[in-house]
């Protein structure tokens, strides 16, 4: 895994998370301006960036993010961010407790378990396109799922994919995002959880109820009319401004 932080040394420090199978810096493009007010610190997870090894299992992404976190901020965040499986890999991070982080937020996260056969069919759909440059038809099942289409993908998440990712990195990465199971570990996390989805994102919705299971204290906002991180994609000065004054 990768760290790369902007901003002031001594401003607050807000982890971000990237989605899946996505470069890190499609992240930093949209969330730049907040290096204004925080010290950002965005992840790159193994598989998804130049020069990495292939992906490992997100248990061993968290201990990494915990071991960066103790040896450079003391064990303690301000904050963090995570949209798509990068909430996730939150809600993996909240599960273990090994550091602090004041503020969470999670964007469009997926965490109700969808099975091993949604996972490889998914990893296929996305191998075939990093190989052929066209998505099979089975894609459009996909997005409809998301409630969002093809076209709008390409314009955002797509063109945001890590292409160079080996296909043991997409098989390893995706059925592990499709198997994952939240945990009632994550109700002993003593600090607050902002639940963030769309109003047409069922897996998300799907996924708040799981987490709210658990988590002692959380803040839940459902965004009307809208799908799979769209309040990121598509409106994304706003998204910067309420993650500012979410985190505070």
């Amino acid at each position: 895994m990768e760290f790369h932080e902007f901003g002031r040394k001594d401003a607050p420090a807000v982890l971000i998370n990237h989605g899946m199978m996505q470069h890190w810096k499609s992240m930093y493009d949209l969330l730049k301006p907040l290096a204004e007010h925080y010290r950002l610190i965005f992840t790159a997870m193994d598989g998804f960036y130049e020069g990495s090894g292939p992906f490992t299992t997100f248990a061993d992404q968290a201990k990494q993010i915990e071991d960066f976190v103790r040896s450079n901020y003391g064990g303690r965040l301000h904050g963090a961010y995570g949209a798509s499986q990068g909430a996730l890999l939150l809600t993996e991070l909240l599960t273990r407790g090994k550091i602090a982080i004041d503020n969470t937020i999670m964007d469009g996260c997926y965490v109700a378990h969808q099975g091993w056969i949604a996972g490889k069919v998914t990893a296929w759909i996305f191998k075939r396109y990093k190989n052929t440059g066209r998505f099979p038809a089975l894609i459009h099942i996909s997005m409809k799922l998301m409630c969002t289409r093809l076209e709008d993908m390409a314009e955002g998440m797509a063109a945001a994919l890590y292409m160079q990712a080996t296909d043991e990195s997409i098989d390893r990465n995706f059925i592990q995002n499709y198997t994952y199971h939240a945990r009632k570990e994550i109700g002993q996390w003593p600090s607050m959880v902002h639940l963030w989805c769309g109003s047409k994102e069922p897996y998300a919705l799907k996924s708040h109820k799981e987490l709210k299971r658990y988590l002692r204290y959380y803040k839940e906002t459902i965004m009307d009319g809208l799908g799979h991180v769209d309040f990121l994609l598509k409106q994304t000065d706003a998204a910067c401004e309420k993650i500012r004054q979410t985190l505070g």
